[in-house]
């Protein structure tokens, strides 16, 4: 986090501390930061705090509450303190000198006052480094990029990338790191002349990097009857040696009007190098474990074939929408799913304005496909189309009507509605795009409202699953706390267009689980 940003924050936190801190009838915390080292206050840290919720699935999402240290190091904020309500809180400490610090207490009913006592903070790290092996390095850049581990809580106030330029004596220096893994390059005009696969500054706080040898690639890229591709693109990758490192693009080329190339490559070991070969129109070819001195000279590439067609779409959409066609393998089956690795994604995706009404799509291989249309107020509609024969526009009618999947949970016990359950439904591969993960699936979730309602809308027609995770609370005397449990249900909806009461607890079978 640089300086500018720090003090956007900062100045955005007093506005907060002026208006939503300000919580009446809350519990009122309170701390000092110190210096992890010295024990000296430190001012200006930016405090915030989440209330969580006693039903709430993901308890912490928002950090609504903040404020800012004093020149003695104190802060003092307040939260709202409904014991029927919430159940812990959770407290963020933000520098951008010094790590940040997450802590969470539980709540005790009828407490209105926290004293956090010394909250000691560690500063941020910092990396020297030399560089050499060429006769004059000034002015090239240093990058470093975060390892992607999850358990990295730093990740969260820390920047993912840094850069920093070479000085005229070949040294460049890092402040503000965090004592996890990084990944280290060095690049001049584009290219990347040198890689370090990982670096904690934690571990160490200095490095000396030579500069690897760079290797010349030479080829040509022709079509299968041996004609130049002039302006075919030309990457050359460096693959991570870990799952949470990174892959760096080393360098790029174009091939002229004859097909040639040549690209400048970071010596490499063959196991950590690939090289892809792209032109629209054509297939892309890939070669993994390069080994430079045994590359082809002559790269061929399969021209592709083009579906097109047309579309019949519901008439009430407006005039600046867009109907997308995914291109899916016959083989692929259509089927609902609720696990997040199980994404069986389109093989394309193209957009086209619903004015047009026509599309076309290249790069196909001459095999057979299905097709989806898709689009908000658009229900999924396919198609199958066998891309060596099919020389004509194919017409897709795609004018079918939406539909919702409404419900209310209920616990089974009491019938009374459960509020803040997060209701996952499964989607179908029509709904995914090519680029989707895991993390990016949450789209298909909601959470049920203060009455247990949810609903999704703008749905397909279809059968679908349901995924219901729910935390039931029950205060006990003998502890003065509330003890919580995790509740779990799947549920198969035959169709859409119907509201559904799903029942949760003992009594319906599901066991209350932690």
């Amino acid at each position: 986090m640089n300086n500018a940003t720090y003090l956007i924050l900062l100045l955005l936190c007093f506005y907060i501390t002026a208006g939503i801190c300000e919580t009446p009838n809350g519990a009122s915390l309170h701390g000092t930061c110190v210096d992890a080292e010295n024990g000296q206050p430190i001012p200006d840290v930016l405090v915030r705090a989440a209330a969580e919720k006693l039903t709430q699935v993901y308890p912490d999402r928002k950090f609504e509450h903040a404020t800012a240290t004093a020149a003695d190091g104190a802060f003092s904020l307040t939260i709202p303190n409904d014991p029927q309500t919430y159940y812990a809180f959770s407290l963020m400490a933000l520098h951008p000198q010094y790590q940040a610090k997450r802590l969470r207490h539980e709540m005790s009913p009828g407490k209105s006052k926290y004293q956090l006592g010394k909250i000691a903070l560690r500063r941020t790290l910092f990396l020297h480094g030399k560089v050499s092996g060429a006769k004059n390095v000034a002015g090239r850049v240093v990058s470093l990029r975060m390892h992607t581990k999850s358990a990295d809580f730093f990740r969260a106030a820390a920047p993912i990338e840094n850069a920093a330029k070479i000085d005229t004596t070949g040294n460049f220096h890092f402040t503000d790191l965090y004592p996890i893994e990084y990944t280290l390059t060095i690049s001049q005009d584009g290219v990347i002349i040198a890689y370090v696969a990982s670096i904690n500054p934690q571990k160490q706080t200095q490095i000396a990097i030579r500069l690897p040898k760079m290797k010349t690639l030479r080829g040509r890229v022709v079509d299968t009857q041996g004609h130049p591709i002039a302006g075919a693109q030309v990457y050359a990758t460096r693959h991570a040696e870990t799952p949470h490192g990174h892959s760096a693009r080393l360098a790029t080329a174009q091939t002229n009007d004859v097909g040639n190339f040549q690209i400048q490559v970071l010596e490499t070991e063959p196991r950590f190098l690939s090289l892809e070969i792209s032109k629209k129109g054509y297939f892309s070819r890939i070669y993994e474990h390069v080994d430079i001195g045994k590359m082809p000279s002559i790269i061929p590439l399969e021209k592709g074939v083009t579906v097109k067609g047309r579309v019949a779409l519901p008439r009430n959409l407006p005039s600046d929408a867009q109907f997308t066609v995914k291109v899916f393998p016959t083989d692929i089956r259509m089927e609902p799913n609720l696990n997040p690795l199980a994404l069986h994604k389109p093989l394309l995706s193209r957009s086209f304005p619903v004015t047009a009404s026509a599309f076309s799509i290249s790069g196909l291989f001459a095999e057979k496909y299905t097709l989806y249309v898709v689009g908000d107020g658009i229900s999924a509609t396919g198609i199958d189309v066998n891309a060596a024969v099919n020389t004509e526009a194919r017409f897709i009618i795609a004018d079918q009507p939406l539909t919702t999947l409404q419900g209310q949970v209920l616990w089974a016990d009491t019938e009374e509605p459960v509020p803040n359950a997060v209701v996952s439904r499964a989607w179908y591969p029509w709904e995914l795009h090519p680029f989707d993960m895991s993390m990016t699936l949450d789209r298909f979730e909601v959470e049920t409202d203060t009455h247990g309602k949810f609903k999704f809308s703008n749905l397909t027609e279809a059968r679908y699953q349901l995924h219901i995770r729910a935390v039931h609370a029950v205060f006990e005397a003998t502890t003065q706390r509330y003890q919580r449990a995790r509740i779990h249900k799947q549920v198969a909806i035959p169709a859409a267009g119907t509201t559904y009461r799903i029942y949760l607890g003992k009594q319906d079978g599901t066991p209350f689980a932690k």
